[in-house]
């Protein structure tokens, strides 16, 4: 009978355990979690909640601490809600300035966790770009060679993540070079001093590759069209010229996908009208610049 009894307290002892530490079934695990805040981060950011989606990318971190795809996404929040800012007010260029400097210090994480991914390589370059022509042309110039140096290396990795409203990060890292190398001086005394010199064959290499990724984005198309006929003005190239206007009329044919589809459908017209304002043009430092030139032209 005391056998029996010992048998018995054995048996009830160890299903207490068991029933202790069992897992229920439905219980979501750790990838589980993770997968479902990065898909409410994903479309907010979809919507341009960004504030929202940074909250659910910081829940997503808490179940996968070394993931460089949450990060990446965390960056391209934080630069659409500086995109907001209004550099003109002191208040708003510092608040932009920081963030940027968030950004920096979020996409080094994100390389540190994945190395061989080109995702963070790009935002830190993009980081440090919006930075310098936040601060002034002088700043952007000591900053150039290594905003460079990110984008080369981040279109010589893989890079996966794509945005829930079809921007490819690795066609966005070869359309920031083709744009770097199309605006950036190639006097001889820049190469010397700072390192950095521009080179429209590379330009128009790097806004090709954007285009074979993604060939329906608004913005690509621009630039790739911007690229060839500014190489063509340099070079008196006809063929140039003419195949960079059959890209910006592209433009008009093609689904808006971002919220600055309509300013580049706009600049693609106003560009069509007066090619030589292409070699200067950029929609974010350069935009009212080359607005006011096409309004004086045209009066």
């Amino acid at each position: 009978m005391r056998s029996l009894f010992f048998l018995c307290t054995v048996l009830i002892s160890i299903g207490f355990i068991q029933a202790q530490t069992a897992k229920p079934k439905d219980a979501p695990n750790a990838d589980d979690q993770y997968m479902f805040y990065f898909g409410k981060a994903n479309e907010d950011l979809g919507k341009f909640e960004f504030e929202s989606s940074i909250k659910n990318c910081e829940e997503a971190l808490k179940y996968k601490p070394n993931d460089h795809l949450v990060r990446a996404m965390i960056c391209l929040d934080y630069y659409e809600f500086a995109q907001k800012l209004d550099v003109k007010k002191s208040d708003e260029k510092q608040w932009k300035l920081d963030i940027y400097t968030k950004m920096v210090s979020i996409a080094e994480e994100g390389m540190k966790a994945a190395p061989d991914k080109g995702e963070c390589y790009f935002m830190r370059g993009l980081a440090n770009a919006r930075m310098s022509t936040t601060k002034g042309i002088l700043s952007s110039l000591f900053s150039a060679k290594q905003i460079e140096e990110d984008w080369l290396i981040a279109v010589s990795r893989r890079s996966d993540y794509v945005t829930p409203n079809g921007e490819n990060l690795e066609a966005s890292a070869n359309i920031a070079l083709g744009v770097y190398y199309r605006l950036c001086p190639s006097f001889f005394l820049f190469t010397w001093t700072f390192g950095i010199s521009g080179d429209l064959g590379k330009a128009v290499q790097y806004c090709k590759k954007a285009y074979e990724l993604d060939p329906t984005r608004i913005e690509i198309v621009k630039e790739y069209g911007i690229a060839l006929i500014t190489r063509g003005l340099e070079n008196d190239n006809a063929k140039d010229i003419d195949a960079g206007k059959i890209l910006l009329q592209k433009v008009f044919t093609l689904p808006h996908r971002l919220r600055t589809d309509q300013v580049d459908v706009e600049h693609s017209k106003m560009l069509l009208n007066d090619i030589s304002l292409c070699p200067g043009y950029s929609r974010d430092e350069q935009q009212e610049i080359s607005e006011e030139a096409y309004r004086k032209g045209h009066k």
